[in-house]
């Protein structure tokens, strides 16, 4: 068995961090370490970790440092040959960590995989989808059969994208092929949409990532941040901001120029979506995004460099589904104006 590092970071977790190592320590797969970063919490969380579990290697940064640097930091620290970076509010079935090593020894060119991810609802296990990947559908990314039920439509393995940065598997090799500026994920993103990013650059780089129906866990999304009008808020600007770089730096020209009219279809959708809701804050968000462009290019000259696939590659992850979509809705269209005739 090949060690598996098992990496939290941790941020007031404390409601949540005692389950999700539980289930942890009852994995089926025997050959695991555990390291948690610690982002300066407050809620009692870090000796509740020193108390209960003293053979976990616990970090404490004196500030919150994002997700990012800290899962930076808990990759530099972690000796396994395949890294599983874990949200604290996930709970894991048992052969979880079993099913996804069986999936990325499958095939040396893969090097993420992604389980299949239910919903947890008010700590109560759902049928309900919470992730079976990453989609980037018109370069919008969104978690694969969200909020459908399960009926078994994603019951098959398939390469996808990426994988939802709550739980996925990465091959240690990968990350170190693409490590960029010492960094696995991009510290300027601090939070979310880092792996989208990430993922982004392994497809570039000519590493395949593969769902597996196997490997099951549990997901209570967004807990830190359900009460607080203030945290949503920048979940909202951030997470955009950050899609906006990891297009400027990851897009190959070709799939931009050629879908150029279809991508400015879903951006308007976007801001006319956000302006209905009265979301005027979102008008702040194309000067969120110019302040990083220098530095987001500085990177994209240096991943475009060593990218190995073609644009018709990464066409199939970004368009096909909004063709089709927009193909559907027209034929539609038309059978109800041909009705009313």
């Amino acid at each position: 068995m090949k060690l598996v590092s098992i990496n939290i970071v941790n941020w007031n977790g404390l409601q949540l961090i005692g389950e999700c190592i539980d289930s942890i320590k009852l994995q089926t797969y025997k050959n695991i370490e555990i390291n948690i970063i610690d982002n300066n919490s407050t809620d009692g969380s870090v000796d509740f970790l020193s108390g209960k579990y003293p053979d976990i290697k616990l970090v404490k940064n004196m500030r919150n440092e994002g997700f990012s640097k800290a899962h930076n930091q808990a990759i530099m620290i972690s000796s396994g040959e395949y890294i599983l970076p874990l949200n604290f509010d996930i709970v894991l079935s048992p052969a979880f960590v079993e099913e996804m090593v069986k999936a990325i020894e499958s095939s040396p060119k893969i090097g993420i995989v992604s389980g299949k991810l239910y919903a947890l609802k008010n700590g109560e296990k759902t049928n309900i989808i919470d992730s079976t990947g990453i989609t980037m559908q018109g370069m919008f990314p969104a978690d694969r059969g969200q909020n459908e039920t399960d009926s078994g439509q994603y019951d098959k393995l398939d390469y996808i994208f990426g994988a939802s940065g709550a739980v996925p598997l990465f091959r240690r090799k990968m990350l170190e092929d693409i490590r960029l500026n010492e960094e696995y994920f991009d510290e300027d993103f601090y939070i979310y949409v880092e792996d989208v990013d990430l993922c982004w650059r392994a497809q570039l780089y000519g590493w395949k990532a593969l769902y597996t129906p196997s490997a099951i866990a549990y997901h209570s999304r967004g807990t830190t941040r359900e009460n607080d009008s203030e945290m949503k808020r920048d979940y909202l600007l951030i997470g955009y901001r950050n899609r906006y770089w990891t297009i400027i730096k990851n897009v190959i020209l070709l799939n931009l120029l050629k879908n150029i009219l279809l991508l400015l279809i879903v951006e308007l959708k976007f801001y006319l979506n956000r302006i209905l809701q009265r979301n005027y804050f979102i008008f702040k968000l194309p000067f969120m995004v110019l302040k990083g462009v220098p530095q987001m290019l500085r990177k994209r000259s240096i991943i475009q460099k060593k990218r190995k696939v073609s644009a018709a590659y990464m066409e199939n992850f970004f368009f096909d589904g909004v063709r089709r979509a927009i193909k559907e809705r027209f034929i539609k269209f038309i059978k109800r104006i041909s009705k009313g005739v």
